[in-house]
């Protein structure tokens, strides 16, 4: 099978307009590269190239003899197979979509988290300096002690998390963790495609309604999250200065950083959605270089794509 009989599509691809080259590249290479893509291919190529045969062999005389069905592939079985290149090409940009926003969306927690663990330390140092000068109890260095220790194993677990998600999306695009890591870089943002998936979901699609509250939550947590970090900065200044207590500003920073964490979580959300939405709307990039092949294949070249026996 020849490299250009499977190579990406020439027709516009929904992920290439998403604004994200990283996403662009990650999806490209698990076209390129996903073992069941490349055996379905090889499968209707092997379909083409036996129909062929048989057309050449039986000649136009002797089809004429026997009856076309005997030299004329079968539409439909070649419809069929077709269909199955293009079930997997779809399923896995969408699946490499969908988990590169996973990946980003985890990115964006672990970085506010270790932002926020920077902020901890510093109020601890407040609060020790305020209690040596006999301004403040034990008890603000303890809450502080207590946010900072909380910070750390909430961010060993997403970091966990992380790695799995990281795993699995190198397992898609055909790369190691290590090196997908390297790719990606850190913290990354998360994709944000130019399209309202309000306006590309019918109105008789089920997730619409859905989608709706996912925009208005977004949008009323973007409000949420202005308002959060204007007490936090009022509550740290006052507790610097003396004229408030450290436990306003323990939950102060506690509901922005939920605030936050809840923002990032929503707009991954809305991306998703987006993106299997507009997914769905057009599928001719995957039947790009699928055409018949009329003609034996060529002798396998450095430029060949080799199908291994794991396929059936």
């Amino acid at each position: 099978m020849a490299a250009d009989e499977a190579s990406a599509p020439a027709a516009p691809a929904w992920w290439k307009e998403a604004g994200d080259p990283v996403l662009v590249a990650l999806v490209q290479q698990a076209l390129d590269s996903s073992q069941e893509v490349i055996c379905t291919i090889s499968a209707l190529r092997q379909y083409d190239q036996q129909t062929a045969e048989d057309a050449r062999r039986l000649g136009a005389r002797l089809g004429r003899l026997l009856g076309d069905r005997n030299v004329r592939p079968d539409p439909q079985l070649r419809d069929d197979r077709v269909e199955r290149v293009v079930t997997r090409r779809v399923r896995l940009a969408r699946q490499v979509a969908a988990a590169y926003v996973e990946v980003r969306r985890l990115q964006q927690d672990i970085a506010l988290r270790g932002a926020l663990r920077a902020q901890y330390k510093d109020n601890a140092e407040v609060a020790q300096f305020r209690r040596e000068a006999g301004l403040a109890s034990a008890i603000d260095g303890a809450l502080a002690r207590s946010q900072d220790e909380t910070a750390q194993g909430e961010l060993g677990f997403s970091q966990g998390r992380l790695d799995s998600a990281m795993a699995e999306l190198a397992r898609l695009v055909g790369d190691k963790p290590d090196v997908l890591a390297e790719k990606l870089g850190s913290p990354g943002a998360i994709p944000d495609p130019p399209v309202d998936p309000l306006a590309i979901a019918p109105p008789e699609d089920p997730r619409r309604a859905s989608l709706a509250d996912g925009v208005l939550r977004e949008a009323r947590l973007t409000q949420a999250l202005q308002e959060a970090r204007r007490t936090v900065r009022d509550a740290r200044g006052a507790y610097r200065q003396g004229a408030g207590p450290f436990s306003t500003l323990y939950v102060a920073e506690a509901a922005s950083t939920a605030v936050e964490l809840a923002l990032v979580d929503a707009r991954a959300g809305r991306v998703t959605a987006t993106l299997d939405l507009w997914s769905g709307q057009d599928d001719a990039w995957a039947r790009g270089g699928l055409t018949p092949i009329v003609a034996p294949f060529p002798a396998p070249t450095a430029e060949t794509i080799t199908v291994t026996a794991a396929c059936d």
